[in-house]
């Protein structure tokens, strides 16, 4: 990393103000023979003070913009590098005009996500941190904002670092009595090494399980309607969004295929799906969307089965309830402004208890308390205890392989055998732990995680 990079940081368009960042051993070379403060030249810079001035083209001399100047010596930068960043007026042509003054002193223009990988190269946060960077950049409600901050300080790595010690602990003892068999020493017992290893795993399954809430915070919760034709699931839709998104009609089968939308319920960022009515026997044209409402309600964190109270329960019904076998749902009874005719006693039966939510979406009678029921429904809506949550996929197969290899490690102590197989397993799960943190981790998987970044972070 000997080598100096520079991207514009700001979104591309116009605004009030376009930041550059320049990182690497000749950052502030570069920066001052572009920058002149008024009357002085330019100046001698001192680190984190700001600096009004000019950038000039050194060729023909003439302004290129007023800006501020700040430089942020190494190791206190974000890039733990010299780090100097310009604020310049926000329009496209004129940060363009700048970075190419800045290309054309000496500097590279920096690939996507560079700057956040040569801070965690540097040692100033490790993986799990960098990754962070990206998931605050793109949160999009409260929750997932305060999960990725979290990560971000390092909550994340501080609860497997400490699970990593542990585990270097035991591989210690365990390496201590391999090598020192014969020396008549007394080692830790395979039973404490087998209890430190089970709690170990105990912590990991927390950490896995808790995958499905970080996952809703992090990307949002897929919630699915599904139900018969013309119960009113493009209704709800766009009760729930406050606005006529989807088209509503009296005829059967208006939906052909998915509509996906966006909106924000309590703390949580929910994509609601409205899908075609599942009806047997259905027209040619209707199969493909009946095939993707189905692939839908499979993939949906939440399913919002809707009825009509109008009209008595029929087969169509019987087949939504099959289909939703064994998901997390809600029962929805819609139109409860008309006069009922549906049997609310056979359909509690079918669902052993479960209360329903009765609403009109066409008058959005009873829709606060559908939302206070999806809202329960999904993690961390009663308030789950884990104050540490999995967001990506990457660390929850990484855990899981971790969680395989302790497993395998404790039934070798348990049964007796030598203590390599292990120590083997244990190193294993090290690597695992490892691989999140960037404490053993490839080239490749960093280019995967890093490219995943905009250009400027």
């Amino acid at each position: 990393m000997s080598d100096t990079i520079a991207a514009i940081v700001t979104p591309a368009g116009e605004g009030g103000v376009g930041l550059l960042r320049i990182s690497g051993p000749a950052a502030l070379a570069i920066a001052s023979g572009l920058f002149h403060s008024p009357g002085s030249g330019s100046p001698a810079v001192v680190p984190w003070r700001v600096y009004f001035g000019e950038i000039r083209d050194p060729e023909s001399g003439a302004t290129v913009d007023q800006v501020l100047f700040t430089l942020f010596k190494a190791p206190k930068s974000y890039t733990a590098e010299d780090v100097v960043e310009i604020s310049a007026h926000g329009g496209v042509y004129v940060t363009s005009r700048i970075l190419d003054l800045i290309l054309q002193a000496g500097a590279r223009l920096a690939q996507p996500g560079e700057f956040t990988r040569r801070a965690f190269l540097n040692g100033r946060i490790d993986l799990s941190q960098a990754e962070a960077v990206a998931d605050v950049i793109g949160a999009q409600s409260e929750r997932a904002l305060q999960a990725s901050l979290g990560q971000l300080k390092g909550r994340l790595s501080a609860r497997l670092g400490e699970l990593y010690d542990r585990l270097v602990s035991v591989l210690a003892q365990l390496e201590a009595a391999i090598d020192f068999s014969e020396e008549g020493l007394a080692f830790q017992k395979r039973e404490t090494s087998k209890s430190i290893t089970d709690e170990v795993m105990r912590e990991m399954d927390a950490l896995i399980e808790s995958y499905r809430r970080g996952k809703i915070e992090r990307e949002g919760a897929r919630v699915a309607l599904v139900g018969k034709p013309n119960v009113g699931k493009s209704s709800l839709l766009n009760a729930l969004l406050m606005e006529d998104r989807a088209i509503v009609t009296p005829h059967p089968g208006t939906t052909r295929d998915l509509l996906e939308e966006r909106v924000r319920i309590r703390d949580v960022h929910i994509r609601i799906i409205d899908s075609a009515g599942l009806r047997e026997n259905p027209e040619i044209i209707e199969e493909e969307g009946i095939a993707r409402a189905r692939a839908a309600l499979k993939s949906a964190d939440l399913a919002l089965l809707v009825f009509d109270l109008s009209l008595p329960l029929d087969g169509n019904d019987e087949l939504l309830l099959a289909e939703a076998e064994g998901k997390t749902k809600i029962v929805v009874l819609n139109k409860c402004d008309l006069p009922e005719r549906l049997d609310t006693g056979a359909l509690l039966a079918r669902l052993g208890g479960e209360e329903p939510v009765r609403i009109s979406a066409r008058d959005q009678a009873g829709l606060e308390g559908l939302i206070d029921a999806i809202r329960a429904r999904l993690p961390g809506g009663a308030g789950d205890a884990e104050p540490v949550v999995l967001t990506r996929a990457r660390h929850r197969e990484q855990l899981i392989e971790a969680r395989e290899a302790l497993m395998r490690a404790g039934e070798s102590l348990e049964q007796g055998l030598s203590e390599e197989f292990a120590a083997l397993d244990i190193d294993a799960a090290l690597q695992c732990l490892g691989r999140v943190l960037g404490r053993s981790c490839s080239e490749d998987l960093l280019d995967e995680i890093f490219n995943e970044f905009c250009i400027g972070k």
